[in-house]
């Protein structure tokens, strides 16, 4: 079985490359650094450092690389792939789709009877349908009949951390990771690729999805833009702040509220799931930096993402949700001068007003409850700098 993954970084790699290798895939990457395909092509194989309360290292390997603007190596590698993943961030997967499709015909015109399996492994709600669909945009009749009856187009959730810090003193393209993961995957798409090693299938991905989105991902959020305000660089040092410790708390339990009313979940199980999360943010050894997790809030803060829906859904329910506002608004506070996005939103605020930029931002109605009390929010926030 021979398996493509687009995103040859620290996810790619520590993550679901390492788990596409452990599972028997003949694993090549795709990356639009030609600087680090080049170093995966020569070095072949790189090592995964587990960091948790002991160290294990795991060699992956042999593995190849694509360059992404090499588009015959890239069509030939889509041709023959059982498998294609991709952690290239959202804001990339319109782009990509386009591309995927131009390697897509080609392989519908030399193995129109060979199957496949897609899957975007993202941190986003559904991010495998975003790509799908721009896969299918202008596409004939035909190629898209093609594509339903051959290609699987799973969604996922993902859960690995994977900082910014090396795995120090080894080659260039060894990565360090978190000694968690979770992988849970649709099954009722899956065409012909269901025992990935380490992955879940599952019949109903929505509540793993939001559960790890709202609960992961919106809490590292939260942590990111309060820990920066208060002048932490880590994600270990911010969460053993007691004020930041007990916003988090809050923002868990109102987002525990609406998955549980949405989906029916054990509350149990989930608070059990949101102290297992407390305890990695507690890890030390990541060195997670406050300014990688923090950074796109334009992308985190829009309306389908980890703090505004879960916001959403506690509205839609009439619950409680003052912790999850808080969340929004300390990021639409946050500041720091080396995220272009952040930048953005700092220059919206200011030629537009608090208003005006969160309704925009987050697809809120600007003259809705919502929207005011993130502004009053945001104006306390302001207020203490």
């Amino acid at each position: 079985m021979k398996a493509v993954h687009f995103g040859a970084g620290k996810i790619g790699r520590g993550f679901i490359g390492y788990l596409l290798a452990k599972s028997g895939y003949d694993l090549t990457f795709v990356d639009i650094s030609e600087k680090l395909v080049d170093s995966i092509r020569r070095l072949g194989r790189y090592k995964v450092v587990t960091l948790g309360t002991e160290k294990r290292e795991e060699t992956v390997g042999p593995v190849g690389a694509v360059a992404l603007n090499d588009r015959a190596a890239l069509t030939a590698a889509v041709r023959d792939a059982d498998l294609i993943t991709l952690s290239i961030g959202a804001n990339n997967l319109k782009s990509t789709g386009r591309v995927l499709q131009q390697a897509l015909r080609e392989r519908w015109r030399t193995s129109p009877e060979r199957s496949l399996d897609v899957i975007a492994c993202e941190n986003a709600l559904f991010a495998t349908d975003m790509l799908k669909e721009s896969v299918y945009e202008g596409a004939e009749p035909e190629f898209q009949a093609y594509l339903n009856k051959k290609v699987g187009f799973p969604n996922c959730a993902v859960d690995r951390i994977v900082p910014a810090a090396a795995a120090k003193g080894e080659s260039p393209i060894d990565v360090a990771v978190e000694d968690f993961y979770e992988w849970d995957i649709e099954r009722g798409k899956v065409h012909i690729n269901g025992s990935i090693r380490g992955a879940r299938y599952v019949e109903n991905l929505a509540p793993y999805l939001k559960r790890k989105i709202f609960l992961l991902n919106g809490a590292h959020a939260l942590i990111a833009y309060t820990g920066y305000r208060r002048k932490y660089r880590y994600v270990h040092e911010a969460i053993r702040d007691p004020e930041i410790r007990a916003a988090v708390k809050k923002f868990h339990e109102e987002a525990i509220a609406a998955l549980s009313r949405e989906y029916g979940m054990d509350r149990g199980e989930l608070e059990q799931y949101a102290q297992k999360l407390v305890r990695r943010f507690e890890n030390a050894y990541l060195q997670d930096e406050l300014t990688r997790v923090g950074r796109d809030p334009v992308r985190k803060l829009s309306g389908n993402d980890r703090l505004v829906a879960p916001l959403r859904l506690c509205e839609r329910y009439g619950l409680e949700c003052g912790g999850i506002v808080f969340a929004v608004a300390a990021g639409f506070a946050y500041d720091y001068s080396g995220d272009p996005k952040a930048a953005e939103i700092q220059k919206k605020i200011a030629e537009q007003g608090i208003r005006k930029t969160v309704a925009q931002v987050t697809g809120l109605e600007e003259a809705g409850a919502l929207v005011g009390r993130i502004a009053e929010q945001y104006a306390k926030l302001a207020d203490k700098r």
